[in-house]
């Protein structure tokens, strides 16, 4: 795993996760062991994470697939493919982008903003709402309401089954702009 790969992770996942951390035991003032330990069964959670990441990853890659995001899909894939992706790599920053990210926006501001602001945030955050690219912005509403969905999982089941969901969604979409590069 190239250095790059390895400190875009563990950046993610403590950056995002130590915030979460912040928000949820400073902010809120609640335990945060507690908010890994809620919701129904961690197998339950697991599983209906990857059923939902599985699917919004489909329903995403459907979307930046057609050929009115052409320009929008070169963009991103040119913008992952410069990194040296190893099976191990996609892993690895699913992982860590699923924990740190629902760490900070499910469980440290969801409880905080509600689930759209949320959802909201975290997309605009990731540059799908641009105001100067309509397109990209087309797909970030879409994405709104993915990710709103991921929030959704969080507050019905608990918080592995949105960091499952989110894991299971990056590494489909990594793995196919980095395995399947043209469209």
């Amino acid at each position: 795993m190239s250095k790059k790969i390895f400190l875009l992770g563990i950046g993610t996942l403590l950056g995002f996760g130590g915030l979460g951390f912040v928000f949820v035991t400073f902010i809120q003032g609640v335990k945060f062991w507690g908010v890994l330990q809620e919701g129904v069964g961690i197998y339950f959670q697991v599983t209906i994470g990857v059923l939902v990441g599985g699917a919004s990853a489909g329903l995403a890659l459907g979307w930046i697939t057609r050929p009115f995001f052409a320009k929008e899909y070169r963009f991103y894939r040119d913008l992952i493919c410069q990194f040296n992706w190893s099976f191990f790599s996609i892993v690895f920053v699913s992982l860590c982008a699923g924990i740190g990210e629902e760490l900070f926006f499910r469980a440290g501001l969801q409880p905080l903003l509600g689930l759209w602001l949320t959802s909201f945030l975290f997309v605009a955050l990731h540059g799908y709402l641009n105001p100067y690219n309509w397109r990209i912005s087309v797909y970030g509403v879409q994405m709104v309401l993915v990710i709103a969905v991921f929030g959704w999982l969080f507050e019905e089941f608990g918080i592995w089954s949105a960091i499952t969901a989110h894991a299971i969604f990056d590494w489909i979409v990594i793995s196919f702009l980095v395995y399947k590069p043209s469209i």
